[in-house]
């Protein structure tokens, strides 16, 4: 499975999912990419699923006929110790979101 993760996160959610499987947005060298251009270009790298914290993108942006699945995260703040109690519920929305579709963590 192949996992991104938003630029808005902290790179060290990478460590919720196996090795080698999830990478940040910097790390595949599209940071700085607007929400449009990312989202296809992770259509062209057949990536899984994309993790995000930014709460509007769903409503700004098509995800019907996306390859991967989208989890958003709702939570007070952005900040690693903000998220590390979310960790579970995250991991279960990553293996259950299916193509196309938003799963929702809070």
């Amino acid at each position: 499975m192949k996992i991104v993760i938003d630029e808005c996160l902290p790179k060290r959610m990478t460590q919720f999912f196996k090795k080698d499987s999830a990478y940040t947005v910097p790390q595949i060298g599209l940071n700085g990419s607007k929400d449009t251009e990312l989202l296809e270009e992770l259509d062209k790298r057949g990536i899984d699923v994309f993790v995000t914290i930014d709460g509007n993108i769903e409503y700004q942006q098509q995800f019907i006929n996306r390859t991967f699945g989208t989890v958003v995260i709702i939570s007070v703040s952005n900040r690693f110790n903000d998220l590390l109690h979310l960790k579970d519920k995250i991991l279960e929305a990553v293996d259950s979101v299916s193509h196309g579709k938003i799963e929702h963590v809070f």
